[in-house]
């Protein structure tokens, strides 16, 4: 019965250890950045344009489905009212994203290009996405995780 105890708490520990492992990240935080780098996600996710696992025939679903992920973004940010608060009309982002098989992001790296975006703002957009990241996904299935990088413009909300 000590072991079982002992199992089912360590599970629990686990876990929790899992669960405070940031998953959006801006490269703009350094230490958080580094962390991230270095479980080598790369190596662990095919590239969803790597000609030998996606068809030309795909090219067009997979350009369809990286813009309405996108669009998802947008909305999220919508409807929690964020804006930029900045003097530009949109903001410019390379996002680099890790998804699981089933399209569900696993890790968001932004890097959130325009200069006249402050520190504050880039941390209120990564918890943003961060507390919504279960509502951001791809519709796209594979049977490997996969990621997808590109860069993409915001609307700045006002």
């Amino acid at each position: 019965m000590k072991q079982v105890i002992f199992f089912l708490m360590l599970i629990f520990v686990f876990q929790s250890c899992e669960k405070k492992k940031d998953r959006v990240v801006s490269v703009h935080e350094n230490v958080k950045f580094e962390e991230l780098k270095q479980l080598n996600l790369d190596k662990a996710y095919d590239n969803l344009l790597n000609p030998n696992l996606s068809t030309d025939e795909e090219y067009t679903k997979i350009l369809n489905s990286w813009q309405k992920f996108h669009a998802k973004v947008n909305t999220v940010l919508k409807e929690n009212g964020f804006s930029w608060d900045a003097k530009t009309p949109s903001v410019t982002i390379v996002n680099k994203v890790y998804f699981n098989s089933e399209g569900k992001v696993n890790y968001l790296i932004a890097n959130i290009l325009n200069d006249v975006v402050t520190k504050a703002k880039k941390d209120e957009y990564v918890k943003l996405l961060s507390e919504n990241i279960n509502k951001l996904s791809i519709d796209l299935k594979r049977d490997h995780q996969f990621a997808q990088c590109g860069k993409v413009k915001y609307k700045n909300h006002e």
